[in-house]
């Protein structure tokens, strides 16, 4: 807990620091209040660093005292930050003049501020004093014990090294895993076969540690002290795994489990499953071992996923951005909060803490994740144990799990109400999951929502913020997470406005028609979420002021899908766009006039960039030159064109139009609506990033595609309707030698090539049939047996009972044929599976 502590004071220190540094800009008697805080808060991070190197073992006071040091700096951070955030800045006396309208109208809030900090410089000199007079003392440290590390970004061999570790863990699979602990543990096998068993489990061990590779009885223990424990097989493999995983953590050996600390789990367990010893919960002991190896700031991040208990998956994103806002992550010189957060997300999910859900269509990176339920139920207790709540959860992932229980209530409810419904034939369901008779229903098909059930929704978004109007005023609320959340309503979002600390704000699939005026109070913000909800184009008014803005994500429909003919809508980009100068994604905002895009130029830090524009001719002008001076900033770019472009008009350089800098960062790119000038030019074998294209209604010729296959990089291409025309799609030899995902949606494709050699690493083909039945027994995949690490192969768009004979015996001559998935997805969206 003390290193936990440490992190939120060490945070808080830098902004005092700060805002010293600023004292001009305070009103009278904040200084002093302000450096008292620091003061007081440098001697308290000096106590905690010697409480942090002594160990875990706190007694009760500690804990307590610490508990209350944390809450205190967390308080403190937002409120200071916020001071300085709404306090005009100025310099010299017209300086000051110039401002002095602005200094009048933040006047109340940065007195009522000042306020606050006059109360915290109370609280503050009363948590000093109370260590002195309850006697909290520090603790005599540890010989030998060092703070807990973790390598952060390791690279080179080091990332070579786990990559080696994961592929042979994924080829060895659970059952031969199994195996191979079984009869080495029990020794069931000859002689010779129990030697093979036991070099499966060494292969997996890191090669610098060769004492603990060739101890093979200590392995040997190990292996029988957990399958006599107990358990169903995956918590053996887990615990094994883990345990794994720890020793192959780093090979300068931080945050590494050591071979001295098997050997004490082994002797512990041993006696404990022999009867001599106190009963052993091997599995907790093993994660407990794994989880005092994270650094400080990874155990606050592990333990904020208790606040996702209710969800099915979590995705990877959203969690990354959530602990950047919460400040959970400590960030090294010249990197992001985020960055840190993804550092923290990757050494969770290789430690076996987090495992993979769902991965991204390249298969190169985990798209969202869940917890295990032993090790959920370990993060839980942990987090009420270290946070000194004993039952409860401590209140800042309490009040989290509360939102995101009412939302996953919500969801449970539609899905039962759908299931009824499904078993009915005159039931239908409004959007509230409510049951109705057909005879209710719009027009347009639809359910209307009930009075009575948008009521029951609208009690319960009340209550929960009912709970926090309830917290003390200097309790602080980074996160609102409202994802998926229905019958909000413009009121609740204005009481939503009043929490000013808030950073992170996600409306993404609720049913809220507007945002208020209100919105421009929440001066921290750093991302708002209003995808694939109905919020007009001009609400982006009421968030010109918000400076500290990061992240700016719109448009009402999934944008990774495209049938070529869906229209969709989005928000305006904000008029003032060039003063968000913290911006880094920008995503999607529709653009009236291009001459808008050349504010984009002073965005510095924008690394993600989505816009939907007319097809005018100079708008493409104006669209191209943004694209260049951003330059080697971006690393992905979507671009939507809702109106035909004229002939002539493409995304190509154009004499006049200056030098056209590369986009050599650029990893994604998706373009839709280009239909007379198709893929611009400028996407070459220069792009060595590129690892991602999506085309719809955008032409990809024969020759560009062959440009294609020079990208040594890409690793998914997505041709939607409209992309590829052609009768035949050809894959020349020694081309794509990267590409892993294909997926092509053609009306006129019947025949997929593959020479020799080509696409040596595809492995799913996701191919949508065209729209004629009678093209079904033509459809071909010439040479699909040279895919040498083919596994799946999706077909869509069949007739319930069709199926593609050619295609299916194509795949029969592939050496490996019967680790072949085929999958057939029929017009009604019925699904069959044959191997």
């Amino acid at each position: 807990m003390a290193d936990l502590t440490h992190g939120a004071v060490d945070s808080l220190l830098g902004i005092l620091s700060a805002a010293i540094k600023d004292e001009a800009e305070l009103l009278s008697g904040v200084q002093g209040d302000i450096q008292f805080i620091r003061d007081e808060m440098d001697s308290m991070n000096g106590f905690l660093l010697h409480l942090t190197k002594s160990g875990d073992d706190h007694d009760d006071q500690q804990r307590a005292w610490m508990k209350q040091v944390r809450d205190i700096a967390y308080i403190a951070h937002d409120c200071i930050e916020l001071y300085m955030r709404i306090t005009p800045s100025h310099k010299g006396f017209w300086g000051y003049v110039r401002h002095v309208p602005e200094l009048v109208k933040t006047w109340w809030p940065r007195r009522r501020l000042a306020n606050r900090l006059r109360d915290l410089k109370v609280r503050v000199r009363d948590i000093g004093e109370r260590r002195q007079r309850y006697g909290v003392t520090v603790p005599e440290a540890k010989k030998g014990n060092k703070p807990a590390a973790v390598l952060h970004g390791a690279k080179g061999a080091a990332d070579e090294a786990r990559g080696a570790f994961l592929l042979a863990l994924a080829s060895l699979g659970m059952d031969a895993f199994l195996q191979a602990l079984a009869s080495v543990a029990m020794d069931d096998d000859d002689g010779a076969g129990a030697e093979k068993n036991i070099d499966i489990v060494i292969t997996l061990l890191p090669g610098d540690l060769g004492d603990l590779r060739s101890d093979k009885t200590l392995i040997k223990d190990l292996q029988a002290v957990a399958l006599r424990h107990g358990g169903d097989n995956a918590t053996i493999c887990m615990v094994m795994e883990m345990l794994l995983r720890a020793l192959h953590v780093s090979p300068q050996g931080k945050g590494r489990v050591s071979k001295e600390e098997v050997k004490n789990l082994v002797v512990a367990a041993s006696s404990s499953s022999s009867g001599a010893g106190a009963d052993l919960d091997l599995p907790k002991q093993v994660m407990l071992l794994c989880y005092s190896k994270l650094s400080r700031d990874y155990k606050s991040c592990l333990q904020y996923l208790t606040a996702f208990h209710e969800e099915k998956s979590i995705s990877r994103t959203s969690l990354v951005r959530r602990w950047a806002a919460e400040r959970l992550v400590v960030k090294e010189e010249k990197q992001s909060y985020e960055e840190a957060a993804e550092m923290c997300f990757t050494e969770l999910l290789f430690r076996g803490f987090v495992y993979p859900v769902e991965y991204g269509a390249a298969g190169n990176k985990v798209k969202s994740c869940r917890m295990r339920d032993e090790v959920k139920n370990f993060v839980d207790g942990i987090s009420k144990s270290e946070n000194f709540e004993g039952s409860r959860l401590p209140p800042h992932l309490d009040n989290q799990f509360r939102i995101r229980q009412m939302v996953a209530k919500q969801e449970k409810k539609l899905e039962k109400e759908k299931a009824e419904g499904a078993s009915g034939s005159a039931v239908s369901l409004n959007i509230c999951g409510v049951s109705l008779p057909r005879k209710q229903q719009g027009q347009d098909g639809k359910s209307p929502v009930s009075a009575a059930s948008s009521k029951k929704l609208e009690k319960s978004i009340d209550k929960q913020l009912k709970h926090f109007r309830s917290l003390p005023e200097t309790y602080r609320v980074n996160v609102m997470d409202l994802g998926g959340c229905k019958g909000l309503k413009k009121r609740h979002l204005k009481s939503i406005c009043k929490l000013q600390t808030l950073k992170y704000l996600s409306l993404r699939n609720t049913d809220v028609p507007d945002l208020p005026h209100q919105i421009k109070a929440l001066q921290l913000l750093e991302t708002l979420d209003i995808r694939q909800t109905k919020i007009r184009h001009s609400c982006t008014k009421h968030i010109n002021n918000l400076r500290k803005l990061k992240h700016l994500l719109a448009g009402d429909i999934n944008h990774s899908s495209c049938d070529g003919s869906t229209p969709f809508s989005t928000v305006r980009m904000p008029t003032n766009i060039s003063e968000m100068t913290d911006m880094e994604v920008l995503s999607c905002v529709q653009i009236y006039r291009g001459s808008e895009l050349s504010e984009l130029g002073n965005l510095k830090k924008l690394r993600k960039l989505g816009v939907l524009l007319p097809g005018r001719k100079e708008d493409i002008k104006d669209l191209r030159q943004a694209i260049s001076k951003m330059g080697g900033r971006l690393h992905s770019l979507s671009i939507w064109i809702n109106a035909p472009c004229a002939d002539g008009v493409s995304l190509d350089k154009e004499d006049g139009d200056g030098t056209f800098l590369h986009l050599v960062n650029l990893e994604s790119l998706s373009i839709t609506g280009m239909v007379k000038s198709g893929l611009p030019g400028w996407v070459d074998e220069d792009l060595k990033q590129l690892s991602k294209i999506t085309l719809c209604n955008t032409p990809l010729t024969n020759g560009k595609l062959e440009t294609l296959s020079n990208l040594t990089g890409l690793l998914c291409l997505r041709l939607h309707h409209g992309s590829f025309t052609e009768e035949e799609l050809f894959f020349s030899a020694n081309g794509f030698i990267a590409l892993k995902f294909l997926l092509l949606e053609s009306a006129t494709t019947t025949k997929l090539t593959f020479e020799e050699n080509s696409g040596p690493k595809l492995e799913k083909i996701v191919w949508s049939m065209p729209s004629d039945a009678s093209f079904v027994t033509t459809v071909s995949a010439t040479g699909i047996e040279h895919l040498a690490g083919l596994k799946q192969v999706v077909l869509k768009g069949l007739s319930e009972g069709d199926s593609c004979p050619l295609v299916e015996k194509a795949i029969t001559k592939h050496p490996r044929h019967q680790a072949i998935e085929i999958i057939g997805i029929w017009k009604n969206v019925a699904v069959t599976s044959t191997t």
